[in-house]
């Protein structure tokens, strides 16, 4: 992994006051080379006296600062109405006036033929004066 001390990357936490990232852990092994034995993920804040004295945390204190919300994607969980969903988006987003078009169509059809199927019977019955 690393061979000496001087090929590791070095940061000043001084210059940033602020840093995060995964810091490895090494050891030397037998033959006397460093080894990974883990990692961390950590981030480190560097305040001044009057920032640590604003917001005291530890003992017993205020709780440490919470982590930023999440920016998660609005996807549901449930397996069986992603599907739905993917159609919703593409329907309501590309062919939305085609789609309303379609089934107002379909709607004028089935009224007409209602009418032509029923129309008969009640002419008849007009007919006869049942």
């Amino acid at each position: 992994m690393v061979t000496n001390e001087a090929e590791m990357p070095m940061v000043s936490i001084f210059k940033q006051k602020r840093i995060k990232g995964w810091w490895p852990f090494v050891a030397r092994n037998e033959e006397d080379e460093f080894e990974l034995t883990g990692k961390v993920e950590a981030e480190l804040h560097l305040l001044t006296g009057e920032e640590a004295e604003k917001s005291p945390v530890g003992e017993g204190r205020n709780e440490p600062e919470p982590l930023e919300k999440p920016n998660r994607p609005d996807t549901s969980l449930l397996w069986f109405l992603t599907p739905f969903k993917a159609i919703k988006h593409l329907v309501c987003t590309q062919y939305k006036w085609l789609v309303i078009k379609i089934v107002v169509a379909l709607l004028v059809l089935v009224m007409l033929g209602l009418f032509l199927y029923s129309m008969p019977g009640y002419m008849v019955k007009k007919m006869l004066g049942a």
